[in-house]
């Protein structure tokens, strides 16, 4: 059942004002920190890994290569942006679409032009395996965010070259994925029977907090993003099925993935 009067919700009225923007003021004024990013950029280094499960500090072999330079911060949250290797940049992201598309707007000011994101979804297809990794070609857009950056439709692609440059690296590790149409929803406590159904109608094997988002911002913007998500837990049926896995492995594994895959975006 729908409700309301669609005609007269606020988040349909785009508006495609070309003219000074808020970000462009504020971020003119000095208050943030762009200049820790001046020697990656006379460098060229222009890839970003967005990671998004909580724990990153925890994966040493990872982290042993990476220098802090940036911290993205907003009045709850202080997340930090690390040049790995000295090679890409690695942004820790906060759950959900707001956060995750300020966070692109900022990293597209200093110069990043593709961006990577991997981090766990709720699978709504319950004959897939659940070690199954998934690559999003399109977002249902079930948020807010991106109706500031892109007219009213139902779903926003990704970007075909980076989802490209991961399948490839994947099949080089030989691990098993598919390319898939996924939910991007604000509400985790919202996700209804009814709603998941309606989703899975329309295609959706899984069910995440940022991908639309992020995917309209750089649609917006002209970037480069693509993301890799690995199955958490389950909300295909009634009842909410957690995947008992050993996170901290499959993160570090999957982190290689995406460097390797980021590096090869041309």
């Amino acid at each position: 059942m729908f409700l309301g009067s669609v005609e007269n919700s606020p988040i349909l009225e785009f508006d495609d004002d070309s003219s000074l923007t808020t970000n462009e003021q504020f971020f003119s004024n000095g208050k943030k920190e762009f200049w820790r990013f001046n020697s990656a950029r006379k460098k060229g280094i222009d890839k970003c890994i967005i990671f998004l499960p909580r724990s990153f500090s925890d994966l040493e072999n990872i982290f042993k290569y990476c220098v802090l330079v940036y911290e993205f911060k907003s009045a709850s949250t202080i997340s930090p942006v690390y040049l790995y290797k000295n090679e890409v940049f690695v942004a820790l992201c906060p759950l959900g679409g707001p956060a995750s598309a300020n966070l692109i707007e900022e990293l597209s000011h200093v110069g990043i032009k593709t961006f990577l994101a991997f981090g766990t979804c709720g699978c709504l297809n319950s004959k897939l395996d659940a070690t199954t990794l998934i690559i999003p070609t399109s977002a249902i857009r079930d948020e807010g965010i991106s109706y500031h950056y892109l007219p009213p439709s139902r779903d926003v692609r990704t970007s075909e070259k980076v989802n490209n440059a991961l399948a490839n690296t994947l099949k080089e590790q030989k691990l098993n994925y598919v390319f898939a149409k996924i939910w991007t929803t604000d509400a985790i406590y919202r996700e209804t029977p009814s709603r998941i159904e309606r989703r899975k109608a329309e295609g959706a094997i899984a069910v995440e907090m940022e991908c639309a988002s992020i995917a309209a911002v750089c649609k917006y913007k002209g970037l480069d993003f693509g993301e890799l998500l690995y199955i958490s837990d389950s909300v295909s049926s009634g009842d909410w099925k957690w995947r008992i896995y050993n996170k901290l492995k499959l993160r570090e594994k999957l982190f290689y993935v995406c460097y390797n895959a980021i590096k090869a975006v041309e």
